[in-house]
């Protein structure tokens, strides 16, 4: 579906271009909001992307791998944002986005408001890699390509990753609060 689309805008099919914004806006807002941890920030990171997707479409030669390409796209547009602001993670405001793109039961708040303590003493690339794989069902090989690495160095993010995020969590059931550093 998403080859036919991109081949359509390709062509310069503009609703195409509806097709796919649809399809990836809140998947790329959430995901943004992931990696920056300000929701007004991922909303202009997400518009970002798809501005840049649509002005560089052309240069996407395989239309079957636009998934990694708009990935790559929108993670180092996060990256770059948070470069710029200084941004650190806003816990108060990651349960709402969540809540806003993918509802979930109340009685479970609690348990995302951990994870998202979790995550933010991952280091950004870790993190990216949390996120685009558990997150979005990216596989290690779509991920190399949306981050630039290479696939051994995004299984060692991962496993280093849920070591770190295991250590945090029984650390915070243990004594009650998170207890981490940032890497």
């Amino acid at each position: 579906m998403e080859e036919t689309l991109v081949r359509r805008m390709q062509a310069g099919d503009e609703s195409a271009f509806d097709e796919l914004f649809a399809l990836y806006q809140k998947q790329a807002v959430r995901t943004a909001a992931l990696i920056t941890g300000d929701a007004a920030l991922a909303e202009d990171v997400a518009q970002e992307t798809f501005v840049l997707c649509l002005l560089h479409i052309n240069d996407l030669r395989e239309p079957s791998r636009f998934r990694p390409w708009f990935f790559r796209t929108l993670t180092r547009s996060a990256w770059k944002a948070l470069q710029n602001k200084l941004l650190a993670i806003d816990l108060e405001n990651l349960p709402e986005m969540a809540a806003e793109t993918e509802p979930y039961p109340s009685e479970k708040a609690a348990a995302y408001e951990k994870l998202y303590r979790a995550l933010d003493g991952l280091g950004r690339k870790q993190r990216t890699t949390v996120i685009l794989y558990y997150f979005n069902d990216l596989s290690i090989k779509e991920i190399a390509e949306a981050t630039g690495t290479l696939e051994s160095t995004v299984k060692t993010r991962l496993f280093a990753a849920r070591r770190r995020l295991k250590q945090v969590l029984e650390a915070e059931e243990q004594k009650g609060e998170v207890v981490y550093e940032r890497f």
